[in-house]
């Protein structure tokens, strides 16, 4: 047990515990011949309980007067669930509504919630719903913005989702340097679980080469499992573009170049099309089932004073033996002659 003390000086005071040892907090009367004294066996044993007693409770008295306190420790949180860090888009076009496919048209949607409306109504219900898990926030549009690390403190990250909703989003986003980022939330944890890389984005990249091999190197080195959920807007063909179009074409169009990058990485991967509320929801409903794997998270537990404790042992103990003292005979008492 990791023991501290905030007045170590005052523990040179401890020797004084002794003390009861040397004299009983009963005191003793004198009679001209003890063999005329009947034997007190009850006596006896509440004078050495009173000496332990008070030894005992002198101790915890100078201990909490020192400021005894457990120390910073870690201890290991064994349950099911992930390591989850959600990536959020805040770009401009997430305050827009869906794109909705109908026949052969896209109608943009703009009755109802937004895109990053939906997205923080269902990452909190998310988060809700899964108590064992760490979950850490990042926020990104031009560059990432790190809101929360890892940490098991779920109603700050409900706050920090919600928080999202503030002011608008910038006009560009770089989802290349945003999957770096995340992916450095990692770093230096040991690896207790699953990882999870959780992209609800509704836009696309073609990364360049440098930022290609990061991405891969971070992902393989700490064995993610990678999400994207993309929220289709309007204008955007989708994640899956027809095979009859020419190859450069489909190139050209950075969400099916993302989704292609995120499947030849070598990692767990799974994309999903969100076209509305419900459908994004479903997605997250998806991913909270196969992320259910045993997992031992790591939890900081602050410094906890110990004050209670050794006061109320030092009260407990020591109120006795004041009693008792108050309470004993002084002088002997004159028999009735009969």
């Amino acid at each position: 047990m990791n023991l501290i003390f905030d007045n170590p000086w005052l523990l040179l005071a401890l020797p004084l515990a002794l003390m009861p040892l040397l004299r009983t907090p009963i005191q003793s009367l004198p009679h001209p011949y003890l063999g005329l004294v009947p034997e007190d066996p009850l006596g006896r044993l509440l004078s050495s309980v009173l000496r332990i007693a008070a030894v005992i409770g002198i101790a915890s008295l100078v201990l909490g007067l020192a400021g005894l306190s457990r120390g910073e420790r870690v201890i290991e949180r064994v349950g099911t669930g992930a390591e989850i860090v959600i990536m959020l888009d805040r770009s401009r076009s997430m305050d827009q509504g869906f794109g909705r496919t109908v026949g052969t048209e896209q109608l943009l949607m703009t009755q109802g919630e937004t895109k990053n409306g939906a997205a923080r109504r269902v990452l909190t219900e998310f988060v809700k719903s899964r108590p064992n898990d760490a979950i850490g926030l990042l926020n990104f549009s031009t560059r990432p913005i790190h809101v929360l690390p890892l940490t098991n403190r779920h109603e700050v990250v409900q706050s920090a989702i919600d928080a999202a909703g503030l002011g608008r989003g910038l006009a560009e986003t770089d989802i290349g340097l945003a999957m770096i980022d995340g992916l450095h939330y990692f770093d230096e944890r040991p690896y207790t679980g699953s990882r999870v890389l959780m992209l609800v984005s509704d836009g696309g990249a073609q990364l360049d080469e440098l930022t290609q091999v990061k991405i891969i190197e971070g992902a393989r080195k700490h064995r993610i499992s990678l999400y994207w959920i993309y929220l289709r807007g309007r204008g955007s063909p989708g994640l899956k573009v027809e095979t009859t179009e020419d190859s450069g074409q489909r190139d050209a169009v950075p969400e099916y170049f993302l989704d292609r990058f995120f499947g030849e990485i070598g990692i767990p991967y799974r994309a999903y099309e969100a076209e509305d509320p419900q459908q994004l929801k479903a997605a997250i409903s998806d991913i909270d089932r196969l992320q259910r794997l045993p997992t031992r998270t790591p939890e900081v537990v602050p410094k906890q004073s110990l004050a209670a404790l050794t006061f109320g042992l030092a009260l407990f103990l020591l109120l006795p033996v004041v009693i008792v003292s108050a309470m004993q005979v002084t002088r002997w008492s004159r028999s009735a002659a009969h």
